[in-house]
């Protein structure tokens, strides 16, 4: 025992290892959320789409998944997109360079218009709700009392701020809750419209024939006055 050159790894050894595995595997992530579309697993092409959570996909694939449900196989696991008012088309801004970073990831396709980071995946990007306007979460820091988007000056709340891809316990439900809150902000607005369509469509059918009845036929009073 002991003589056959095999070595028992040491535990600081085996949480080095453990520690590097952990960093590649979110390193493959991070380019699998910011490269690829989860539903269609091909590379983003704009037009480029986000949804409520901060996960990015291709429009086309999304139309397509809306109109059936089972062209991806596992879309339903991947997202919870019902219509298309459950996406934000995104004006994005291309990386004007090819080149692979320092790092050995692709270039990626997209930087913030601001600060020229690209979005890889090493850096926090946000976009906004209302405009959809895509920027890194540094550029939105350096105007922290701003209240209009600084790409196209378009007024938004704080709520409207969708962080892309983060893996944040805490971020990712408060995301859901604000999903949560427009979907029912567009389940009243529905209503109320359709409300206010029956309510009106009734009045105009009762209040037609009422006007009718009380209205002087004008014309078979001309007609009285001339053959008078």
């Amino acid at each position: 025992m002991g003589n056959d050159g095999g070595s028992i790894p040491r535990r600081n050894e085996m949480v080095r290892e453990k520690k590097k595995d952990e960093k590649a595997d979110r390193k493959n992530q991070a380019i699998a959320q910011n490269y690829f579309c989860p539903l269609s697993k091909l590379p983003l092409q704009e037009p480029v789409v986000g949804d409520e959570l901060g996960r990015l996909y291709n429009r086309q694939a999304v139309l397509e998944y809306l109109l059936d449900r089972t062209v991806y196989g596992d879309g339903h696991s991947i997202c919870d997109i019902q219509s298309l008012k459950d996406v934000k088309t995104l004006n994005l801004t291309p990386n004007p360079s090819k080149k692979p970073s320092s790092l050995g990831q692709p270039a990626a396709q997209f930087v913030c218009p601001i600060t020229m980071k690209e979005m890889n995946g090493n850096s926090g990007f946000e976009f906004i709700w209302s405009c959809g306007c895509v920027f890194s979460a540094q550029a939105r820091r350096e105007l922290p009392d701003s209240a209009t988007c600084i790409v196209c000056d378009q007024a938004f709340v704080d709520k409207d701020v969708v962080p892309i891809n983060s893996i944040d316990t805490e971020v990712l439900d408060l995301l859901r809750e604000r999903r949560l809150e427009r979907r029912r902000d567009r389940e009243e607005k529905r209503a109320k419209a359709k409300s206010k369509a029956r309510h009106g469509k009734r009045k105009n059918e009762d209040g037609t024939d009422e006007k009718r009845a009380d209205k002087p036929d004008l014309k078979s009073s001309k007609v009285q006055k001339t053959t008078a």
